[in-house]
């Protein structure tokens, strides 16, 4: 049976209606990308101006939001480009002044050069047509307003959902500190909560929630800038929480390093967040991941909700990026491995110096235990786009 539908055929007077609800440049693009009357129903995108925010040490708003969007990419079984599995990959798209395409886990951008000689290939035209676009995430952060850096000293960033404060963010400094703040205000407003130092923070079914480095878990009421305690703490002495929603489901995935980071961060003892030091210790190896543990929450009626110690993922794969995690069923990815979670060895480096460090992609097995580069592993190569397989085009993309 042919499920094919000719979106064409809508009703004439819906096609401005969809049309006006499209506020990013990709959704806008494959909407006129339909057909001619499509197109000429709906003007060329032309962004609003990015809100501004203020910096974390400084007064006024200097600094611009920025967005990155996760897609999962799939073609038809027919294309020429479909995988020989028939899965997919994954994409992260900038879209500031114009589209750049970013690694999904490392966030560095992809860049193009065309180089004949190259083994790797990939299409010279990132032709939207050709796929079915499914959205996994977004993540955020802040660039400043003169230059065209990230803002030095920031862990994540999320955009908080209209339904509870138009245009405002939540972020997590590098020392773990907690901040909100409206777009235009003068100053971040700092949720203190007894001196907890925070990990994670993200939205999980329409409303804020930040974890802390015990593993305590807080919704967060910015009305009020209260902090409700939802969880008791993780049952483990990790070095890094991460909140990773999969499923309708919140988990914490609690990272561990080597033993001396281990004891450094057990001991309470500060490490120097300079930038410079930073770099040091990323570049010696110092911050080495040897292994992870995934909880999930389980909420009880009029009681703090407790952990469980989750021992397989199944058929799912968590991804903790630099700037955001989310969860794919790996059958949908172009060499896809399940019960296994794919990261960075970017550890505590705030966002600003992961664009000029070099870091590397590692794929967890969960099942065993197994860290292997992401190059290495099985099939790992071939899940994010462009794919490293030849597309008959002389174009080739690198890494900067």
């Amino acid at each position: 049976m042919d499920d094919t539908v000719d979106w064409s055929n809508l009703p004439v007077e819906l096609w401005p209606l969809i049309g006006e609800k499209l506020k990013v440049r990709i959704d806008s693009l494959r909407f006129r990308s339909v057909c001619h009357s499509w197109r000429s129903c709906l003007p060329r995108f032309h962004p609003s101006p990015p809100p501004k925010f203020p910096l974390p040490l400084s007064d006024g708003p200097t600094s611009f939001l920025s967005q990155n969007t996760v897609y999962l990419l799939q073609t038809p079984s027919t294309s020429s480009l479909a995988p020989s599995s028939c899965g997919g990959w994954l994409v992260k798209v900038e879209e500031c002044n114009r589209m750049l395409l970013r690694n999904p886990i490392t966030s560095r951008r992809i860049r193009y050069s065309n180089d004949s000689s190259s083994s790797l290939s990939s299409p010279e035209c990132f032709n939207l047509l050709e796929f079915r676009m499914i959205e996994l995430g977004k993540s955020y952060f802040l660039r400043y307003v003169q230059g065209s850096g990230s803002v030095v000293g920031l862990k994540k960033v999320i955009l908080l959902p209209p339904e509870i404060v138009d245009c405002a963010i939540l972020v997590i400094s590098d020392k773990g500190n907690l901040g909100f703040a409206k777009s235009g205000d003068e100053k971040l407003t700092r949720f203190c909560n007894g001196g907890s130092v925070f990990d994670d923070v993200i939205v999980y079914k329409g409303q804020p929630y930040v974890v802390d480095s015990l593993g305590c878990v807080f919704r967060i009421d910015v009305s009020s800038e209260a902090m409700v305690k939802i969880s008791s703490k993780v049952v483990g002495f990790g070095g890094r929480k991460h909140l990773v929603e999969s499923c309708g489901e919140l988990y914490v995935v609690d990272r561990y390093f080597d033993q001396e980071q281990n004891k450094q961060q057990g001991t309470g003892v500060e490490l120097d967040p300079s930038v410079f030091v930073l770099w040091r210790r990323y570049h010696s190896g110092e911050l080495k991941v040897v292994d992870f543990k995934v909880y999930k929450l389980e909420l009880l009626d009029g009681e703090l909700g407790r952990w469980v110690e989750v021992k397989s993922l199944g058929d799912r794969a968590f991804f903790l990026a630099v700037d955001c995690s989310f969860s794919v069923l790996a059958q949908d990815l172009a060499g896809y491995k399940g019960n296994c979670i794919y990261f960075s060895n970017e550890n505590n480096v705030n966002l600003a110096l992961r664009e000029v460090t070099r870091p590397q992609s590692f794929v967890f097995n969960l099942e065993d235990h197994s860290i292997q580069k992401l190059g290495s592993s099985p099939g790992g190569s071939q899940i994010f786009w462009p794919p490293p397989i030849e597309l008959g085009s002389t174009c080739s993309y690198s890494l900067d």
